[in-house]
């Protein structure tokens, strides 16, 4: 395959619901073009998992997720064999599958877009989830994007190849285009150095320094819904949410309100027809704590120091 992929450059700005900062999008673009996976990290809320779906989106590729479980094992997301179907099957004598075991083989997501060589985005969701044996197997796989299905016999190669159009050793068309390949982590483990060295890192960060671009990302969300909210709201809200922010690190908060918070924020001031300065950074009501806080702990240490600042 081509070092340099068949791709438009990523601004970060045409896509209709997401709005990505210039050096996301320099970091986007440069994974692109050495080829190599993206991993995107940074607090839940800020866009980790949407990133993905802008950058399909403003290129005009298509767009596969896979989202990683505690169990999922590398070749789950190149290939399935059907074991148990193949059992059912060998107990009928006329049904001749079950001899050979290319019929019992699927290809995953990964593996279809491997195997396709077409642009598209594959997006590999919460890789940290998984034992750490997930990411050192992706780890070939992901440098030469080609894999073996090692639970096809070597004997049945030909067979599977007239049937399914690969055979054994699955790779790309000559003359085809790597997937763009993103990777998300929550950093619920640490994920091993061999990993991290074949990959480009980007830290998606709430953009507390830049309101403008905040009341942007609020305005492309709310045009989803259709709904006419002013932009005297909308910055009210942003300035408010800046603020809350401030306040929840100062108490240690688990769970900031991010992006996709403020969004939610803005559409229930609206709704109450309420405006944002009239918020009290000091004393949220149940219904701001509601939509913007999501542990009990937070909440109760918010609220706790709202009760400490009304008794002075």
């Amino acid at each position: 395959m081509p070092d340099t992929p068949a791709y438009a450059d990523f601004t970060g700005k045409r896509s209709a619901h997401y709005v990505a900062a210039p050096h996301t999008a320099t970091i986007v673009n440069l994974a692109i073009r050495l080829g190599r996976p993206l991993l995107v990290e940074g607090e839940a809320g800020c866009g980790k998992t949407r990133l993905a779906s802008a950058i399909a989106e403003e290129l005009g590729v298509g767009l596969t997720v896979m989202t990683v479980k505690s169990t999922s094992q590398a070749k789950d997301l190149l290939y399935r064999f059907d074991a148990l179907r193949r059992l059912q099957d060998a107990q009928d004598p006329a049904n001749t599958d079950a001899r050979q075991v290319f019929p019992y083989i699927e290809l995953e997501p990964l593996g279809h877009a491997i195997r396709e060589g077409q642009p598209q985005v594959v997006l590999i969701d919460e890789v940290d989830k998984a034992d750490i044996d997930f990411p050192n197997d992706l780890l070939d796989v992901l440098d030469r994007f080609e894999f073996d299905i090692e639970d096809l016999p070597r004997t049945e190669d030909d067979a599977c190849r007239a049937a399914r159009g690969h055979g054994r050793h699955v790779a790309g068309p000559e003359g085809g285009v790597r997937p763009i390949v993103l990777i998300t982590s929550n950093r619920e483990k640490q994920l091993p150095e061999p990993f991290l060295r074949r990959c480009l890192y980007v830290q998606l960060d709430f953009p507390a320094n830049d309101p403008v671009m905040l009341a942007e990302i609020v305005r492309k969300n709310l045009d989803a819904r259709a709904e006419t909210i002013s932009d005297e709201l909308i910055t009210g809200a942003v300035e408010r949410l800046c603020r809350i922010r401030e306040r929840g690190r100062e108490l240690g908060m688990q769970k900031l309100p991010a992006t996709s918070e403020l969004v939610d924020w803005v559409r229930v001031l609206h709704w109450q027809q309420r405006k944002a300065e009239a918020v009290s950074v000091d004393a949220l009501d149940a219904v701001d704590q509601a939509v913007l806080f999501k542990i009990r702990q937070d909440i109760e240490r918010y609220r706790a120091r709202t009760d400490d600042e009304a008794g002075r």
